[in-house]
């Protein structure tokens, strides 16, 4: 059997979805005029941007530019030199390190995923979701400690987009992955609804996931671009000429609309424009989609609901945990067999998925305002 045959043919043994993650703060990480590096030697300086919930920040330059460091200090692992960086509401990280150190040597694949999974999760559900980075029939009774270092960047990968977070930090997350691999990483990360901070040195890899750019020269300079790979390398060579952006030595320049583009997903062939969805990259590459940002609404698009009197962030806590069973509900009613065979119902359901997306966008900024306020009260 063809390795594509057998990796449709675990997909089709459970019911494989990402686990539904917690949604974060609009605002995911802000950077502001930062330096990163040792007190002996700055890496690099003046960094400034925003990372929003749903985009992918690719971190470029060469080797000793000050990449890792600057992860690392994201992460808090190192204090910054100078400026800010700012983590948002709800944000849940998880790191992907080139060491592979969360693997535990003794266990088979699938037990490995399960250290990750809910109690809930059935074994066909598990095979099913490691399919999709290639690890099909009995492989997935290997164990650890046989696999290569390629097959554990594999499995290291995919426990960590099955954990739940809804920031994934990654380090050359491609490196000693053959091209099927690297596809299924792409696809996994396509269909992947949170945040994504990566250093790579894959254009391909950089092209199908990335809308944000930052490199680092070396020098200790950095730019800062809104688009990807191979729009910022044109920029760069003098194709096109972005507008200047005050604040920081970065460059900034919208990719499509402030605050990114569109994704969309399988269901916008019966109805375009959900929050969960990816869109095709209108320059296009030659692998494929390339992800984008959750749109910011518009005036026009949106009505926004006007609260005389703040509400408590637990009144609104309360009414997002209504609001994303209910989202969890209708996704679920989508995939019934009885729903997708009838149009008019299947549009029905689909409406009502995206009301409750965008009340639930509205609630999480006014879940945000309230923290934010009871914060700045309480000192």
């Amino acid at each position: 059997m063809r390795l594509s045959d057998a990796v449709r043919a675990d997909q089709s043994s459970g019911d494989f979805r990402l686990q539904e993650i917690d949604r974060s703060g609009t605002h995911v990480l802000t950077v502001t005029d930062a330096a990163v590096g040792y007190p002996d030697k700055t890496l690099a300086r003046d960094i400034s941007l925003i990372l929003r919930r749903g985009e992918c920040l690719g971190v470029i330059g060469p080797n000793g530019s000050g990449k890792t460091t600057f992860v690392r200090t994201v992460l808090g692992q190192i204090p910054t030199l100078a400026g800010e960086l700012r983590w948002g509401a709800k944000v849940q990280i998880g790191y992907y390190a080139q060491q592979l150190e969360d693997l535990d040597d003794r266990n088979e694949i699938i037990m490995e995923l399960r250290r990750v999974a809910p109690a809930s999760a059935t074994a066909g559900e598990l095979r099913s979701f490691l399919a999709k980075f290639l690890f099909v029939g009995d492989d997935v009774y290997k164990h650890v400690g046989d696999l290569s270092g390629g097959e554990k960047g594999r499995l290291s990968l995919a426990k960590l987009i099955y954990s739940r977070v809804n920031v994934l930090v990654l380090d050359e997350p491609t490196n000693h992955l053959d091209i099927p691999s690297r596809e299924a990483l792409e696809e996994a990360l396509d269909a992947y609804q949170g945040t994504i901070i990566t250093i790579s040195h894959d254009r391909y890899f950089l092209d199908r996931v990335a809308n944000q750019i930052l490199a680092l020269d070396g020098a200790g300079n950095v730019e800062h671009y809104n688009g990807d790979y191979t729009e910022f390398h044109d920029w760069k060579a003098g194709r096109s000429e972005p507008p200047a952006v005050a604040g920081g030595s970065g460059t900034s320049v919208p990719a499509a609309v402030a605050g990114g583009s569109t994704r969309k997903s399988e269901r916008s062939a019966v109805a375009d424009g959900s929050h969960h969805a990816r869109k095709k990259s209108s320059a296009g590459s030659a692998r494929g989609s390339k992800r984008k940002s959750e749109p910011q609404a518009s005036a026009a698009a949106t009505r926004v609901k006007i609260i005389k009197k703040p509400r408590s962030p637990e009144i609104i806590e309360a009414e997002i945990a209504e609001l994303e069973k209910r989202i969890a509900d209708l996704s679920k009613k989508m995939s019934e067999p009885e729903v997708a065979r009838d149009i008019t119902r299947l549009v029905e359901v689909n409406d009502e998925y995206q009301q409750t997306e965008t009340r639930l966008a509205e609630l999480m900024d006014e879940w945000e305002r309230a923290e934010t306020t009871r914060v700045w009260y309480r000192r």
